[in-house]
């Protein structure tokens, strides 16, 4: 994760990325990130990990928290391709509940990897503690659906620009997907037929106060109407993307 930020271009984080998927760091049957390699090998001196079962708590176990932090750096890394791919097999809402064991509404501290010798137990989700994980998962959301930086200041006047990262197959099939944005504007993307699977804001169209509404060319929607979104004037956002 913290070599992943060190990387200056996506070239480098893909190596890195390639490196990690080929070592005893990936579960292959899981498709998810264990905290650690095999630690057979080691000394008791290493600590207390040691002493957990292969695939139990801090030894060779998906911990989902530093699962997640992986998992934002490869997109941060501007790894799309990888993230959503990895997203599917890694993310509990995307688990299956039989195995995960619990609602995959419900995030877990650790989940059981293959390494354990119960082969039952494998991919199963347990709440030891409490977990990280939430945080980074909205930190995921927030960098998919808004971008890493959506306000920004131009010539003295607060904009704001959103640069979302959807591929075509979280979007619903009539082509929309709808978030809500800073707690409470409900955020509409309509995605239009493009060679490109990531498509991109085109326009904006916001409700206005009073029922009035108004269309907004490209992607970045300016003064007044960013401050109004940010103090929660304005509740509704269509974003057309091509």
């Amino acid at each position: 994760m913290h070599a992943l930020k060190t990387r200056k271009d996506a070239a480098g984080a893909r190596t890195l990325y390639q490196r990690v998927r080929e070592s005893a760091l990936y579960d292959r049957k899981l498709g998810m990130y264990k905290t650690n390699a095999p630690l057979q090998g080691c000394s008791y001196e290493i600590g207390r990990l040691r002493a957990f079962t292969p695939g139990w708590l801090e030894n060779e176990s998906i911990f989902l928290h530093m699962a997640y932090k992986y998992l934002l750096e490869i997109l941060r890394a501007g790894l799309r391709d990888e993230f959503f791919a990895d997203m599917r097999r890694g993310l509990v809402p995307f688990l299956d509940p039989q195995t995960y064991g619990r609602s995959p509404l419900e995030n877990s501290s650790f989940i059981v990897s293959t390494a354990h010798p119960d082969p039952s137990l494998h991919g199963r989700g347990f709440v030891a503690r409490l977990t990280g994980a939430t945080a980074e998962f909205l930190s995921m959301w927030s960098l998919m659906t808004a971008g890493p930086q959506p306000f920004f200041m131009k010539d003295g006047q607060l904009c704001l620009c959103f640069k979302p990262t959807l591929p075509r197959w979280l979007f619903r099939d009539d082509g929309t997907l709808t978030f809500t944005f800073l707690g409470g504007c409900s955020v509409t993307c309509r995605r239009y037929e493009t060679s490109s699977e990531y498509a991109q804001v085109t326009a904006a169209t916001l409700d206005l106060p009073m029922g009035h509404r108004v269309s907004l060319p490209g992607d970045v929607i300016g003064a007044p109407y960013a401050a109004m979104i940010r103090k929660g004037e304005i509740r509704h956002i269509k974003l057309c993307l091509e």
